[in-house]
Order: structure tokens, then sequence, then C-alpha cells
């Protein structure tokens, strides 16, 4: 049904909002256009992993070293929950977290 991510984000309400005057541009909430209870669904998913999952606890954690307050935090883990679960129903994978996790690190250079 959806050919980007960022096309299950936007149906979700989830993208971030531009409001436009002349030469301004301004992003930012999100546009809250589709199924509020659809987001708040996402939203107790993306508390969940945080507490029972390592690889989006980690996830969150950086954010929030990164100044992220909590709700924003959440709101990145939401984003990073979508675009897993649409990349394992593209691929038809199941999640494999150690791959997520030696995935990861080789992308930030953990050691």
């Amino acid at each position: 049904r959806f050919s980007t991510y960022k096309k299950l984000i936007a149906y979700c309400g989830l993208d971030p909002s531009i409001a436009q005057s002349g030469k301004s541009k301004v992003e930012g909430h999100i546009s809250k256009r589709g199924n509020a209870h659809l987001r708040r669904i996402l939203w107790l998913m993306a508390v969940s992993v945080v507490i029972h999952n390592e690889y989006f606890r980690t996830y969150y954690e950086r954010k929030r070293q990164q100044g992220l307050p909590y709700k924003k935090a959440i709101m990145s883990v939401v984003h990073k929950l979508l675009r897993t679960l649409y990349a394992m129903l593209r691929k038809k994978e199941k999640f494999n977290i150690d791959y997520a996790i030696s995935h990861s690190k080789q992308k930030f250079n953990f050691a």
C-alpha cells in the first residue's frame, strides 16, 4: 500500500508540518493528519520497546544524550519503529536483534 516508509509515516500523521508565508518556511510539530488512534497505539508501542528491547532502548538513550526531551525522543523511536516494521514487511523477515545491534554498531562505529 505504501511505496516508501515516508508515505507510511505521513499516513500515520507523524510527518513534520510545514508553515509557509512568503519567503519564510517553518517546520514544526507533527502534522496530525492521520488517525489519532493509530498514533496513540504507536506511542504505546514505542514506550514498550524502549522498556523491553535493547536495540530501541539504546536508540532512545542516544537521542536523550543528544539533548532531546522525553516526548521528542519517544517520537524518534516511533519513527525508528515504523521504519523497522516497514522493512520487515517489505523483506518478509522477522526482527533479528543480533543483526540490528551489530548493524547499528557498524553504522555508528561503536566498539
